[in-house]
């Protein structure tokens, strides 16, 4: 497990470098659930707690809250990507980026379900859409 999850922490890496952002921060709350900010600024303005996985009707079901610290409006995008259990990406074509508004000192909950039954872990990538 531990192989894997360097081997994810890598790809992040390399995935971010190539599109030309940089991971920022990079908060573990388990060691199979990643959330990926785009930028430190992003990063400092917002916090992240109770993340969660259920599986319901063989489907993986994630679910983070995000608390926008600051007094000020943030637009945020974000999308879920899922992995099988070898940490292998599992095709999400069909899957695409959710768009929020998250008000001064809102909590809103992100919330995703794999696209199949082989997914056992996630990760959630964050920008801010007025980037």
């Amino acid at each position: 497990m531990k192989y894997i999850s360097m081997l994810l922490v890598l790809c992040i890496t390399l995935i971010t470098g190539c599109s030309g952002s940089a991971i920022s921060k990079i908060s573990l709350e388990n060691s199979n659930h990643h959330v990926v900010i785009g930028n430190t600024v992003l990063a400092n303005k917002l916090q992240f707690s109770h993340s969660k996985t259920q599986r319901r009707d063989g489907y993986l079901h994630a679910s983070v809250e995000v608390m926008n610290k600051t007094d000020v409006t943030i637009s945020l995008s974000y999308h879920f990507y899922w992995y099988d259990a070898n940490g292998l990406e599992i095709n999400h074509s069909t899957s695409t980026s959710q768009t929020l508004i998250i008000n001064h000192n809102q909590v809103l909950l992100l919330q995703g379900i794999a696209p199949n039954t082989a997914a056992t872990q996630y990760r959630i990538v964050v920008r801010d859409t007025y980037n």
